[in-house]
């Protein structure tokens, strides 16, 4: 019994993980659902234009190269429904991953770096059409693109009830590490914002964002200098965060706030 119990495990989760189709590595649009993937790196982007699609990139990279005939986004979920994205790693993009006016989009386990804006979504407004889940990304900027001037390094606009949760940001010298813009009842929790910009900058920063949740969150910042941790958390639910060098953690706005940690050491 307990035989055929792992080898149905092992079924399931080769089924989980199958391919339909291997990009070609010239292919730069993908317009039928499917599950794609890749088998080896590649310099060209990548653009989702259909429903139901599933890109597992397996570790693989996507560089920008200059002058290559492209808007510098390694891969924009343009249209439709249902795509998932993951075990990507981008490498010099001003946009690592841009999602469109896509519902329930899914961005699992990436690494973006030495680029501009990690990911971002840009949502329809609409509601019933937006719950992008960003999962389990890491956006390091210590290579020689961090001077693309991002100004987040994940950014969150006009999409509602967005979920963020256990993404690593570190070395960010921007504006804000995540910005939430017109993106209600968005849901942080373990995200972890490492080695953030000293002077001036913000961890998260909300803009006509109501009723966002952080919980479990982490900012942390060499020096404490300027830097600011929450910006904007006008009506936010605030708990067991902890906030290092942030001069002004920002938690004394939210409406619900519970066992946050804010220290400033300088020693």
């Amino acid at each position: 019994m307990r035989t055929g119990l792992a080898l149905a495990g092992l079924i399931g989760a080769g089924s989980a993980l199958a391919c339909d189709t291997v990009l070609d590595p010239q292919q730069r649009f993908i317009d039928q659902p499917g599950k794609y993937c890749l088998s080896a790196d590649r310099d060209e982007p990548i653009a989702i234009l259909a429903d139901n699609v599933e890109l597992d990139c397996r570790g693989r990279t996507l560089t920008w190269t200059p002058g290559n005939g492209n808007d510098g986004i390694g891969v924009h979920l343009r249209r439709g429904d249902k795509a998932i994205v993951r075990n990507c790693r981008l490498q010099g993009w001003s946009y690592g991953i841009l999602v469109s006016e896509r519902g329930n989009a899914q961005v699992l386990n990436n690494t973006v770096v030495d680029g501009g804006v990690g990911i971002a979504v840009q949502g329809s407004d609409r509601p019933e059409d937006e719950n992008a889940q960003l999962i389990g990304n890491r956006i390091f900027y210590y290579g020689q693109g961090q001077g693309h001037g991002a100004d987040s390094a994940i950014a969150v606009q006009h999409a509602a009830k967005p979920v963020l949760t256990n993404n690593l940001i570190a070395g960010f010298r921007g504006g804000s590490a995540i910005l939430l813009d017109r993106a209600a009842d968005a849901q942080l929790t373990g995200n972890q914002l490492l080695d953030l910009n000293e002077g001036g900058s913000a961890a998260v920063r909300m803009e006509y964002s109501p009723r966002t949740r952080l919980v479990h969150n982490t900012a942390m910042l060499r020096r404490g200098v300027n830097a600011r941790g929450l910006v904007g958390a006008v009506d936010a639910t605030c708990i067991e965060n902890v906030f290092i060098n942030t001069v002004e953690a920002g938690f004394e706005q939210c409406s619900v706030r519970r066992y946050n940690v804010a220290q400033i050491n300088n020693d």
